[in-house]
């Protein structure tokens, strides 16, 4: 029972120190992020043509102030949590005292009652043997040292109720500072939301100006989209072409060895046969060879041969003999075919049914690399050292009204102009395109392709191999705006999917 519940211990303190950590580097995360997101507001902040990207990195800014929050709360939750069971622990301890005092005190009055040494000297010479006296010795030493060990046990126990009050107070003393951190976030994210408001007014004076950057933004995200899955498709035709190339050759050559293999058998059973047939023909030496007599036949050479009638199931073959006035009608069993056999067609089919897992997963390459893609998920860095201010999907500008919505085919990054654009993952690239003033490039990783747009110069060229952290750009400024973005896309075949889950926090 006291090993089931140290073990329980024992875990619960392992799961509470993981939490932490975890907890801890998430706020360290997000205030990282806070920095990031507040320098993007600023270098756009009181701009009428960027309205727009200041309500999507105010929108950023509470979303992450909110997490932060929540973080906040997380800790004084587990703050909580260590208050309670050093309670708990104080209680237990302090019943423990009790029973050690208890116990030691019992001791004492018994020392006490039976303090003359003639009672221990009593005790002793009282053995019925010497090795009984020794046993009698051996105990009262055995029961000075337990009366030692009661008090080592209550000193002990007294500094360990001593120190869980200390981390007791040290526990409510951090829960009082992570309360006043929260309340002094808690009016910052009031402050952002006033903001966010007051950019939100300002943007419905503005709609029509506003609907004509989202109708702009709404046609080159389409181009982009449709650009990509035109060269996404081609690849997969290109796979489709290069695998069912590959399937043909290997069934000609399997058809061409099945043919050669039953014509070799063939022509063994057909050598056998022969074999068999020129045995049973041949008269052996000493023999009587009975011949056809050739009286009734025409007036004919010599070594004209006669043909009998013979019967279909058998072959009849007339052989000359030397020195013979007549032919040897040799009757032969026929070389027979299966009914059932059939020549091997030199046809073969090109159309096979698609393999498992697609055309983009059909070599062992691709395979491999797909496999190790997916095991990347949530690992992957991110393209660009910037902040995603426009998420994945459908999304819509609060309090401008319902028609103010897009679909984002990725993510959008706000990040320095000129910035460096990485690779996420090895592959290579299959595309080096335009979309108006800028660049696009996509890199396939088997299955997976990722998506670089709104370059403003471009590193790398078509077919090239890429790795991991490969510099393949930089970043353009926006068009309407000015300020460096970055459109990142992530598709599975030619199906788009949100990157965030995939990269790295």
């Amino acid at each position: 029972m006291v090993v089931l519940l140290v073990t329980a211990m024992f875990t619960a303190s392992a799961q509470k120190t993981s939490d932490k950590t975890a907890m801890e580097e998430e706020r360290r995360k997000l205030q990282l992020e806070l920095r990031q997101i507040q320098a993007a507001y600023d270098a756009v902040k009181g701009q009428s043509t960027n309205a727009l990207h200041q309500l999507a990195a105010l929108n950023k800014k509470i979303e992450l102030q909110e997490r932060y929050i929540n973080n906040i709360s997380k800790e004084i939750r587990l703050i909580n949590d260590d208050i309670y069971y050093s309670s708990l622990e104080i209680n237990r301890l302090k019943k423990q005292m009790d029973t050690l005092k208890s116990h030691y005190a019992r001791t004492v009055v018994y020392a006490y009652k039976n303090r003359s040494n003639y009672d221990y000297l009593n005790f002793i010479f009282s053995a019925n043997s010497f090795n009984d006296a020794i046993k009698r010795v051996a105990y009262l030493k055995n029961y000075r040292n337990y009366r030692k060990q009661q008090m080592d046990d209550i000193l002990k126990t007294s500094e360990l109720i001593s120190k869980r009050y200390n981390q007791q107070l040290e526990s409510k003393k951090r829960k009082q500072f992570a309360l006043d951190k929260r309340s002094e976030e808690i009016v910052v994210l009031d402050q952002q939301r006033k903001e966010k408001d007051s950019v939100a007014r300002m943007l419905q004076s503005q709609a029509g100006q506003l609907q004509r950057q989202i109708a702009r933004k709404k046609e080159q995200d389409r181009q982009l989209k449709n650009n990509i899955a035109a060269v996404v498709r081609k690849e997969i035709e290109e796979a489709r072409k290069a695998a069912q190339e590959e399937a043909r050759k290997r069934a000609e050559e399997e058809a061409k060895a099945r043919k050669e293999e039953l014509a070799k058998k063939m022509q063994e059973d057909v050598e056998k046969a022969l074999t068999g047939a020129t045995a049973t023909s041949t008269p052996p030496k000493n023999e009587v060879v009975e011949e056809t007599p050739v009286a009734s036949a025409p007036a004919t050479s010599a070594r004209q041969p006669r043909f009998d009638r013979v019967n279909p199931s058998t072959t009849t073959t007339v052989k000359n003999i030397p020195g013979s006035s007549g032919n040897i009608v040799v009757k032969e069993s026929p070389v027979t075919v299966p009914q059932n056999h059939t020549p091997p067609s030199t046809a073969v089919a090109t159309t096979r049914k698609e393999p498992e897992g697609g055309y983009l997963n059909y070599k062992a390459d691709d395979i491999a690399l797909n496999s190790d893609f997916s095991q990347n998920r949530g690992k992957l860095p991110p393209p660009v050292d910037g902040v995603i201010t426009l998420g994945f999907g459908r999304y819509k500008i609060e309090g401008l009204g319902p028609a103010i919505v897009g679909d984002n085919p990725g993510v959008t990054y706000t990040a320095p102009v000129g910035a460096p654009v990485r690779a996420v993952f090895n592959g290579e690239v299959v595309s080096v395109s335009k979309v108006g003033s800028t660049s696009f490039v996509v890199i396939r990783h088997g299955k997976y392709f990722t998506a670089y747009s709104n370059l403003a110069s471009v590193s790398v060229s078509r077919g090239a191999s890429i790795s991991r952290g490969q510099t393949i750009g930089t970043v353009g400024a926006d068009e309407e705006t000015g300020t460096g973005k970055l459109d990142f896309i992530l598709m599975i075949e030619e199906r788009n999917v949100d990157p965030r889950p995939w990269l790295r926090p």
